[in-house]
């Protein structure tokens, strides 16, 4: 049985770290909930972490009021990794000493503390006095999953609040929330300086009690001792490609995410402040999704303000919310309760649609100080004028453009005001802070509208991905910890995977803008230059699927799925990303014809190979590219095989005895118009045409492109099937990140 030491991996999340069969004789082990990779750790040094973590603990406390000390706890906690808490912790100047770890010199640079709340959750602290635990090998049974520390104590605290609000005055409940926020994290070592927490009054100990059982792993014995009600409220934003998408223009498409990812990651927890409740009653928020467990009592308040906050803020974004009374037994059975939150969600949204039209709405609700910028003299749109951008709803104003005057509606004013203020998208600004957290600088350059981001031929790349697999995924969460972990988990593989891949690829946007429109979740929507498209779209991939590989046995985990649409600066986005939906429906055709496949995959489209699709995608192609059995595009590609096409290309671009371009161009004519056998003798004949030393360049390359060994042909059989890939090399020659040519 492999084993992975979860200190190198945690610090070095896209490494490659070494699998032992033999952990050492003194350390922890547990699974990981999600990849399913076991880990270990020894327990002295689970012990040094836990012993810097609790002395930040009490130099907070020491330098701070109560309240102040237990929001910088909290936001601590809830942050979504390590790198995201070193941050936190260096931006609000609360880096109290400097040890770090230094593990063969990989995570040096990582302070001891922020490895504290990533801590495994062992289940086996319900209440009272922490004591330290002589653990060593499972910490709950071999191969059983442990959640984190941060996602216990915070969904404890918030389940506590919700059991026990309203036998609790007002002024008491700070020093609860700190102790709810503390007790039992001390599991892996002595809690010292800790002392002085106000205990749990015997009147409440049955709630917090419960809601340690709920926090942890309720799946466990001792279902039938809890007790309480609460209500869950589960809801956001719903149709939100119809809300970016509704333009052309880079500020309407950037004020728009701006104003629905300042919901997300601010207005909801102020809101929750606002309405009397603790944050950590969210039970998380995220890729426009929101859970909560509040009081009895409160729910359907939670549920309107969510609708409310996106009618204020948005105008015209679509949200939902609905609330659910929920014994605490019944919150034990976690599946059975989001099953029918799930349908009251669904029955919702229909009542919903079409959206409302909300002309005018509080654009600094639950965000003080959140403004439209400067006041800018606008005329009055005509009566009766439609929306220059939208195409639906009336203009109120005309807005001068650098080409030409619009007149915009109240919700794509909005959007343009809001994206005009911003000057960039917020992940240009978290990009940087995610290197800035790893001790790197790098930035992304900000579009001023669509044609900088586009390259030498005036065309840019619509990505746009998704997660294989993810419902089942959710749906076979059995605990709120496991909900919240899993829900992090996603966003911070997706942050990961795309700032990476941009990084790793920034040689190719020099000069250039990139746009990340959506960004959480296993949801990831940019605009890159189109001679980027398939290295940047390739490397995401494979940093996705990376962060949810089990590391420890072959087993076939989530993966990703990508579309790609390359095509001229002045096409339509929505258009453009409508043609990405497809090949992504594509991509993931060819994953789940895997079964049991260990790798995602991508599909991609030029449209000025052959003009708009009249059809969809599926359909065109089906006509086109296959040709009396033969498939005549390698598409979708897997990972590796689109890894290995790139570099291929590239070769036969750069070798000085490659056949030009306009060979393989002759291919493609060939087999495009005659049937195979004619195709096979022109390939032969052309082949035989070529000098000594060229021959022997496309045999070296024929078996990176195709997997194939012995001479190239014009086809290939691959699973019963033959297959030709000398369109792919003509149409995406300039597409591989290198030797594009300008047209």
């Amino acid at each position: 049985m492999a084993f992975v030491n979860w200190l190198i991996d945690i610090c070095n999340p896209l490494g490659n770290p070494v699998k032992e069969d033999h952990p050492p004789s003194n350390a922890i082990l547990w699974v990981h909930p999600v990849t399913g990779t076991r880990y270990f750790l020894e327990i002295n040094k689970a012990t040094e972490i836990t012993r810097c973590g609790l002395a930040w603990v009490e130099a907070l406390r020491r330098n701070y009021d109560l309240a102040t000390a237990t929001d910088y706890l909290a936001d601590f906690l809830a942050k979504r990794d390590i790198f995201s808490r070193k941050l936190y912790l260096e931006e609000k100047g609360l880096n109290f000493g400097d040890q770090k770890v230094g593990i063969e010199g990989i995570c040096g640079f990582i302070p001891l503390a922020v490895l504290w709340s990533e801590l495994p959750y062992p289940g086996q602290v319900a209440s009272g006095e922490d004591k330290k635990l002589s653990l060593s090998g499972w910490l709950r049974g071999e191969n059983k999953p442990c959640v984190r520390l941060a996602d216990f104590l915070l969904l404890r605290t918030g389940l506590f609040f919700a059991l026990a609000a309203n036998h609790v005055p007002p002024q008491e409940w700070p020093f609860l929330r700190l102790t709810s926020l503390l007790d039992g994290s001390g599991v892996f070592g002595l809690q010292e300086g800790l002392s002085g927490l106000v205990p749990i009054p015997e009147e409440l100990r049955e709630a917090y009690e419960t809601a340690s059982f709920l926090a942890g792993y309720p799946d466990a014995a001792g279902a039938e001792r809890v007790s309480g009600t609460v209500e869950v409220v589960e809801g956001g934003v719903f149709k939100v490609k119809e809300y970016y998408l509704e333009t052309n223009r880079i500020g309407e498409i950037r004020g728009a995410s701006v104003l629905l990812n300042d919901i997300n990651r601010y207005r909801y927890i102020q809101m929750f402040r606002e309405l009397g409740l603790t944050p950590e009653s969210i039970v998380y928020a995220g890729g426009g999704h929101l859970m909560a467990v509040v009081p009895a009592g409160e729910g359907e308040k939670v549920a309107e303000e969510i609708e409310r906050l996106h009618r204020e803020v948005c105008l015209t974004a679509r949200a939902v919310g609905v609330a659910r009374g929920t014994s605490a037994s019944e919150l034990a059975n976690f599946g059975k309760l989001r099953s029918r939150l799930t349908e009251e969600l669904v029955e919702r949204r229909s009542v919903l649609i079409p959206a409302w039209d909300t002309a005018e709405g509080a654009i600094d609700l639950y965000h003080e100080g959140f403004s439209l910028g400067k006041s800018i003299p606008l005329r009055l749109a005509k009566p009766r004028e439609c929306c220059g951008s939208c195409g639906i709803r009336s203009a109120v104003r005309v807005w001068s453009y650098e080409d030409e005057d619009r007149p915009l509606c109240a919700s794509c004013l909005r959007k343009q005001l809001v994206g005009q203020e911003a000057k960039e998208t917020v992940f240009a600004r978290e990009y940087r802070r995610f290197w800035q957290a790893r001790d790197e600088r790098a930035d992304l350059r900000a579009a001023r509208e669509i044609e900088e981001i586009a390259d030498d031929n005036n065309e840019i790349a619509v990505v746009y991905a998704d997660g294989n697999n993810f419902g089942p995924l959710f749906g076979q969460c059995k605990s709120l910890a496991e909900l919240r972990f899993l829900s992090q988990f996603c966003e911070n593989a997706a942050y990961a995977a795309v700032f990476t891949a941009l990084k790793e690829n920034q040689a190719f946007f020099e000069k250039r803008a990139v746009e990340i429109i959506a960004l959480g979740g296993d949801d990831i929507f940019l605009l890159v230059p189109a001679q980027a498209a398939l290295p940047e779209a390739i490397a995401i991939g494979e940093h996705f699927d990376r962060l949810f590989k089990n590391l420890t046995d072959a087993t076939a985990n989530p993966t990703l799925s990508l579309g790609v649409v390359i095509a001229g600066a002045k096409t339509s986005v929505r258009y453009l990303f409508e043609l990405a939906q497809a090949l992504l429906k594509e991509a993931k055709k060819r994953v789940y014809a895997a079964r049991e496949s260990l790798e995602g995959a991508l599909d991609v489209a030029v449209l000025v190979s052959y003009a708009a699709y009249a059809d969809n995608i599926a359909t065109y192609r089906g006509k086109t590219l296959c040709k009396n059995g033969a498939k005549l595009t390698l598409r979708p590609y897997t990972f590796s095989e689109a890894r290995r096409f790139i570099e291929a290309v590239r070769r036969l671009q750069t070798a000085s005895q490659a056949p030009g371009r306009s060979w393989f161009y002759g291919l493609r004519q060939a087999v495009e118009h005659y049937g195979q056998q004619v195709a096979e003798l022109f390939f032969n004949y052309q082949y035989a045409r070529l000098t000594d030393n060229q021959r022997e360049t496309l045999k070296k390359y024929w078996q990176l492109l195709t997997g194939q060994s012995g001479d190239p042909g014009m086809f290939y059989e691959r699973d019963g099937l033959r297959y030709c890939p000398w369109l792919d090399v003509v149409e995406l020659w300039d597409y591989v990140g290198a030797g594009g040519e300008t047209r």
